[in-house]
């Protein structure tokens, strides 16, 4: 028993901190850094750099630069949200230059310049009418933009503006993600192991009498029940982090099953075929994600219960709706599972993977159904509603 608890901690300690996100999800160089070398070069500037307000306004971050020193970015990272000329620029809506009243620390400290003199705009950039950050442009002294460029600065900031409402929005849509995801992660992990957890404690209690009344044999009963539902809590845990670890390849769905279907054969030695009949799914990444996880649950399931020899995965389109498949040619699904009324207590019958399954189904907007085949198998099918090459209907 001393044994059993020890694994599963380990195991516990095992599962990721995080959600694997895939590398597209987050575009390697900002847009805002393209957007900035392209308008240090349009006016002839010596550097530039971008500044967005913090989360409580209180502060201004650097989070874009063309042409600054490295230590000079790390040292001004944050500045407060009313200094000198970018303060201005920002509260008054309206481009500011360096003067002595309006200070600017990088153009004053000669870290950029030296000896030289050099000159410093900011240029406030909004979005919908809404300044969301500050535009700085250094130049050297006597290097002026070229003619007529000066009168697009508000313009460039407008569109600097927006990329940086982008990025935010960005930003944000990944943190959801992330969140929804660990979410996700912490249901499956409940429903999985809750029962055998709660089954457990309830054990220790009667064991815990029984030793009390110095009853071996029914002591012993308990301590077998106990130590046999926490190997199989054990094991499913492992399995979910497997899985969890696993993930989807960032190349899609078809690649990610593909890769997986390699595996299930070479770990199992059942035969597995894959069939897509799709060209584009119409799904967004979450809910191909979603969807790799219910095909991965439902070949862990034929692999572990079903003794079948062979295993089908099928994907196709049934007029507006797209129809995945997973069939075997094992046992069949047991009478409770088949049983509608079972339908959402699959948990409590100790079919953990298959409530987990239907969960997924209806976090990508879709439902499961799961049948006897005539021949004998089980046919797995996930129906997605409405899915056209563009998205939902």
């Amino acid at each position: 028993m001393k044994n059993d608890t020890l694994g599963l901690t380990e195991t516990l300690a095992d599962l990721p901190d995080r959600t694997t996100l895939h590398e597209d999800d987050v575009p390697r160089e900002s847009v805002l850094v393209d957007f900035l070398g392209l308008v240090v070069r349009l006016t002839g500037a010596r550097a530039g750099a971008i500044r967005a307000p913090t989360a409580d306004s209180s502060r201004l971050q650097l989070i874009a630069s063309v042409g600054l020193p490295s230590e000079l970015c790390q040292r001004d990272t944050l500045k407060p949200a009313s200094c000198g000329m970018c303060g201005a620029a920002l509260q008054s809506a309206l481009t500011r230059q360096a003067t002595p009243q309006l200070g600017c620390e990088i153009l004053y400290s000669g870290a950029l310049f030296g000896a030289e003199k050099g000159r410093a705009v900011a240029v406030p950039l909004d979005h919908r009418d809404k300044p969301i950050g500050v535009l700085n442009l250094f130049f050297s002294e006597g290097r002026d933009p070229p003619a007529g460029i000066t009168h697009l600065l508000r313009p460039f900031g407008q569109l600097l503006g927006l990329a940086l409402e982008n990025e935010r929005l960005a930003r944000e849509n990944l943190q959801a993600r992330v969140a929804a995801e660990r979410q996700s992660m912490a249901a499956d992990i409940h429903d999985a192991l809750a029962q055998s957890l709660t089954f457990v404690r309830m054990r220790m209690s009667l064991l815990h009498d029984a030793l009390q009344q110095n009853d071996a044999p029914t002591a012993l009963v308990y301590w077998t029940d106990a130590s046999d539902e926490l190997r199989s809590a054990h094991g499913r845990l492992r399995e979910m982090i497997s899985m969890y670890r696993a993930g989807m390849d960032s190349r899609g769905l078809v690649t990610s099953l593909a890769e997986l279907g390699a595996a299930f054969r070479s770990r199992t030695g059942i035969e597995l075929a894959l069939d897509c009949r799709v060209d584009d799914f119409g799904l967004s990444s979450e809910r191909q994600l979603q969807v790799f996880y219910i095909v991965q649950e439902a070949l862990t399931n034929i692999g572990h219960h079903s003794g079948a020899r062979s295993a089908r995965v099928t994907i196709d389109r049934d007029g507006a709706d797209l129809r995945v498949v997973i069939e075997d040619n094992g046992c069949g699904p047991s009478d409770e599972v088949l049983d509608p009324r079972c339908a959402g207590r699959l948990s409590e019958a100790g079919h953990h993977g298959l409530q987990i399954m239907r969960e997924r189904a209806g976090r990508a907007g879709g439902r499961l159904h799961i049948g006897a085949l005539r021949e004998g198998g089980t046919r797995i099918t996930l129906t997605l509603d409405g899915v056209t090459k563009s998205g939902l209907l």
